[in-house]
C-alpha cells in the first residue's frame, strides 16, 4: 500500500509539472500533497511495526510480573513515624 501511495505522489508531481490548465494543476498539486503526506505516514507505520515487540506475554513472564508486584512485608516499612 505504501508503494502505491508513493506512485500516486509521483503521478501527482508529473501531472502538476505537465499541466496546461489550472484544473489539472490543482489536481496534480492535491495528489502530490495528499500522496506525500500519506506516504510519509505509511512508511513510518511500517518502520514502527517492524521494530515493535510482541504484545503478548508468556506464562512465565506473567508469573514473574505478579511476583515482582507483591507488596513488601509489613515489618520492612520505611515509615518511622514521629
Amino acid at each position: 500500500m505504501r508503494w502505491l501511495l508513493l506512485v500516486l505522489t509521483v503521478f501527482g508531481l508529473l501531472l502538476a509539472l505537465s499541466a496546461h490548465t489550472p484544473g489539472r494543476l490543482g489536481l496534480g498539486l492535491a495528489l502530490l500533497l495528499l500522496g506525500a503526506l500519506a506516504s510519509v505516514f505509511a512508511f513510518a507505520q511500517a518502520r514502527i511495526r517492524g521494530s515493535a515487540r510482541d504484545e503478548q506475554l508468556s506464562d512465565q513472564q506473567i508469573a514473574a510480573l505478579k511476583s515482582s508486584l507483591k507488596s513488601p512485608a509489613r515489618g520492612t516499612s520505611s515509615d518511622t513515624g514521629t
